[in-house]
């Protein structure tokens, strides 16, 4: 009766072993959702930059616009501002999140 139950210890000891996890490409793109959020953020927050870099002589020109007399357009580059921050802060606040890092409160 002991050796059956040596046997049976011994076999649940290497049974207990976890098996090595495949890397495959599916567990590789699994991310968790404020990962998921930081990136899509952060995508948003490159393209504010591209357009804003492509469309630099068109936002110069509505600046000369304004400085001439034309006072319609006077809250557009503040629109611009406040969207960049906004976008911004998300990203900024998604990414720490996705790290693991939060602040004091």
């Amino acid at each position: 009766m002991t050796d059956t139950m040596v046997s049976h210890v011994d076999s649940t000891l290497i049974s207990t072993s976890a098996p090595k996890r495949a890397w495959r490409l599916r567990n590789l793109l699994m991310l968790r959702p404020k990962a998921k959020a930081a990136i899509a953020y952060g995508v948003l927050s490159a393209g504010l930059y591209f357009g804003l870099y492509t469309f630099n002589d068109d936002i110069r020109h509505i600046a000369e616009m304004t400085n001439q007399g034309d006072k319609t357009y006077f809250l557009l580059p503040i629109g611009v501002a406040f969207l960049f921050s906004v976008v911004h802060g998300l990203f900024t606040d998604r990414f720490w999140e996705a790290l693991g890092l939060k602040a004091k409160r």
